[in-house]
Order: C-alpha cells, then structure tokens, then sequence
C-alpha cells in the first residue's frame, strides 16, 4: 500500500519537472471545508431485539492540499495534487441487556467520533470554459481579467495516516418493575487510536470551479468537489457478533465505506514560467 502510493508521487513528480521546462505550468494552494460520512454494509441483523445496527452521523472538517495545473491544449488540463483531507463519522451504537435473574435492564448507549486523517493523491483531467471576455485597457494587456469555469474528474488515491478515535459510553440501569433508571455513568475516552482500519482506499473524484484571472500569472477561485469511495476500509474495527437461525453463535466484519465527502474550499494558482514573445508581430517591425 506504502509502495503504491510511494512509485505514484514519484511518476508525478517525474513528469511535472519534465513538463515545466516546455510549458506554462500554474502552481496552487488551497483550503476549505470537508464534509465526511461512513456507510455500513453487510450488518447481520441479530435476533437478540436489544442489539441494534450501528449508525452514523457526518461530519466536518478540513482540508488543504497545493496543485500543479498543466495545460495539455487550449481547453484541456492535467492537473495532479497533493492533499491532506480528513474524513470519517459519528457512530452511534444501543444495545441493552437484562441480568440472569430478571432484576433489571443495563442499556449501554456508545457515541464515537471517528476522524481519520487521509493524505490524498488526485490525478484529475479539467475542461476550461471562459464565460466573461472584458476588453483590455489599452495599452495595460493584462488589464482584461475575465472568469472561468472549469469541469473536471480523475481518480484519488487515499493513504490512512492516523485514525483517532473520541467516544463516550453511557451506562444506565433500570431496575424490574420501575419506570425511571436508577443510576447512570459515562465515561468518555478521547484521543484514542482506532485500530482495525485498512490504510489504503481508492476513490473517484468530480467537481467543477469559478476562476478569476487576478493577473496575467495569478488566478483565484471558489471549488466544490464530491468523492465517490469503493473500497471497504473496515479489517476489524467493528464486529457483528450475531445468532443465526439455528441458534449458532457467529462472528462477521461489516463492510464500512467513506462516503458523503462534498468539499468546498478557496484556492489561489501562480505560475513562475515566463511568457515567450517571438512569436508577437510587433516584435518584428519594432523600430526602438
């Protein structure tokens, strides 16, 4: 998993210093909101009543990455990236169980917020529209600063980096025969490492952007994003312990996916590669 995601930001590195002798690449940062979900698979309904399916709650949080934008022709652009986006969910469990002598009933309730942390490597092919055409003020040639939109897909390679775990459980009991709980503790537990997760996660990404041409190198723009996720992330963070219908006790590990990542965020790109003129006809008649 390390290596795959090793070879694939050395291939793009390799091809971005190859490329920038040639063209005008855009370099760029950008930042903004993430917002995150886990869907569960695969739960074995149990026919214990009390003992219920997981389920989960987005959340959101952050992500920041830099791109490099390289024109392949006029409308068409590869554009790599290197990001770091956290993802994840707020899982909420209920399970409940009597005593052997009947006395009461113990209800554990668990809330975990689980944020994990993902470097991201997007590999993504845009189309550039322009949808304002200004005139210059003559003679400023970059004083024209029309507006863009921009429609693009590609594949993400995601790589878990640390999985932290925040969760509380609340135990509350009640006696036979009584209507209100008798006593109830919560502890909670923060900071915690979740173990059981799978590092590597592939997904596909689509998205489209409004960009302001600033200056003849710098463009701003406003970018929403949502990645699709296929592989299942869970190895054994959450068991299903379950009795099938013939009273056997049995033991399985549901399919959890990161799903919901809808992300809008701000960006800026630059580039440091200078304009070639040869080509302009005034050089040739220029007469100072």
């Amino acid at each position: 998993m390390k290596s795959l995601l090793k070879y694939s930001l050395v291939i793009v590195m390799g091809f971005l210093f190859s490329y920038q002798a040639n063209a005008q690449a855009f370099f760029g940062v950008y930042g903004g909101m993430n917002t995150a979900g886990i869907q569960l698979n695969d739960w074995k309904t149990n026919t214990d009543p009390y003992d219920l399916q997981p389920s989960f709650q987005s959340i959101r949080r952050l992500t920041f990455g830099v791109t490099c934008e390289l024109p392949l022709s006029k409308y068409i652009y590869f554009q790599p990236e290197i990001a770091f986006t956290q993802k994840g969910g707020i899982m909420s469990i209920d399970s409940a169980y009597g005593d052997n002598f009947g006395a009461g009933l113990t209800v554990y309730q668990t809330v975990n917020n689980l944020d994990l942390n993902y470097v991201q490597l997007p590999l993504l092919f845009k189309v550039r529209m322009q949808l304002t055409n200004p005139k210059p003020l003559y003679p400023h040639e970059g004083s024209g600063k029309p507006l863009f939109f921009e429609f693009y897909l590609g594949p993400v390679i995601n790589y878990l980096l640390i999985p932290r775990a925040n969760y509380s459980q609340t135990v509350t009991y009640t006696p036979a025969g009584a209507s209100e709980p008798e006593s109830s503790v919560k502890k909670v537990y923060s900071g915690k490492t979740q173990g059981g997760l799978k590092a590597l996660d592939i997904s596909a990404a689509v998205g489209g952007n409004i960009k302001w041409k600033a200056s003849k190198k710098t463009h701003f723009y406003l970018d929403a994003r949502y990645s699709m996720n296929f592989l299942n992330i869970n190895d054994k963070a959450l068991r299903n312990d379950f009795i099938d219908a013939e009273g056997n006790e049995k033991i399985s590990y549901p399919t959890l996916k990161n799903s919901g990542n809808f992300a809008l965020t701000l960006g800026i790109t630059h580039t440091f590669t200078k304009r070639r003129y040869w080509n302009h006809p005034r050089m040739k008649n220029r007469r100072f």
